[in-house]
């Protein structure tokens, strides 16, 4: 059961693109007013929103990692909220890596986890006390890597793993006032998260330490390009199993704690996660790169 409210207000994170974006053209449609907030709202997806000009549609700056941009987001939405409230907070933001731990340098695992984890826990705190006035709900975007954990992948499940956590006890402290708290857990989708991984990997390997590529050599990293490229292929194209989720979560009556966008990989990953790790471990080697690093090479 779903509820329609026009003096309802919502509040989104990383709507520049993929799901976020299409998040607050969905919302916005069914009469909510939206705070889209964006990294770049000076850019192409922030101008898209921008251009609808509407009244209930608000375009505004936010990096998820400036406490001073956080802080203003907020004020600006307490100080415009008129006779509304705000009914839900969405935090989409996020970002991604791919790349075995060697390639990964500790700033980039540093800067995933500031906007993937404290970006969470800094945006939902700012608005919290906006929520509680109407008993609203946080709607957390996660990702089933925050379940298990793929080679490779190593830097984004840890953000994700920690974002559900967040989510879990936010729920359990937060249930005291009425304010529920929500994960979507998307496994692969063609966003420009996805889209981009290719370049920004080669881009991350070419930086990679002398030492460290020679361990590995170039036929394991071209080797490992075309496990990517494959993966990506796969990746699924329906946004909208998303997005048709996350209206969900914010519109119903009774939402669930947990989305998983797509049944087949539902199943799939309620069986990844009850799989004994040695044998979750050795499915997933299977479709990792099949040649040895360099310095395995027997001359």
């Amino acid at each position: 059961m779903t509820f329609l409210f026009f003096r309802k207000t919502v509040v989104i994170t990383g709507c520049d693109s993929g799901f976020g974006h299409s998040l607050a053209q969905r919302l916005h449609s069914k009469g909510y007013t939206v705070y889209a907030a964006c990294l770049f709202s000076q850019q192409d997806g922030a101008k898209e929103l921008r251009d609808m000009e509407s009244d209930r549609m608000h375009v505004i700056q936010l990096d998820v990692t400036c406490d001073d941009q956080v802080e203003k987001a907020m004020e600006y939405v307490k100080s415009t909220l008129g006779d509304r409230e705000l009914w839900a907070l969405i935090n989409n933001a996020g970002i991604a890596s791919f790349g075995e731990i060697e390639w990964t340098s500790v700033p980039l695992f540093k800067k995933i986890m500031d906007v993937n984890v404290i970006g969470v826990v800094r945006v939902t705190k700012a608005f919290l006390p906006l929520l509680r006035n109407i008993k609203g709900r946080v709607i957390n975007v996660a990702s089933l890597a925050g379940r298990y954990t793929i080679p490779a992948f190593s830097a984004y499940s840890m953000s994700k793993v920690a974002c559900i956590a967040f989510s879990d006890g936010l729920r359990q402290e937060m249930s005291k006032f009425g304010i529920k708290v929500i994960t979507v857990e998307p496994g692969l989708y063609k966003t420009p998260i996805a889209t981009n991984v290719s370049s920004d990997t080669e881009r991350r390997w070419a930086s990679t330490p002398t030492d460290i590529k020679e361990v590995y050599g170039e036929e394991y990293f071209k080797e490992f390009m075309t496990v990517i490229n494959s993966q990506m292929k796969r990746a699924r194209e329906n946004v909208k199993e998303v997005v048709d989720l996350m209206v969900h979560a914010v519109t119903s009556s009774n939402p669930k704690v947990r989305y998983v966008p797509y049944w087949v990989t539902n199943v799939r990953s309620t069986i990844l996660m009850y799989l004994p790790s040695v044998l979750r471990d050795k499915l997933f080697r299977s479709y990792s790169v099949r040649c040895e690093p360099k310095c395995m090479h027997k001359d």
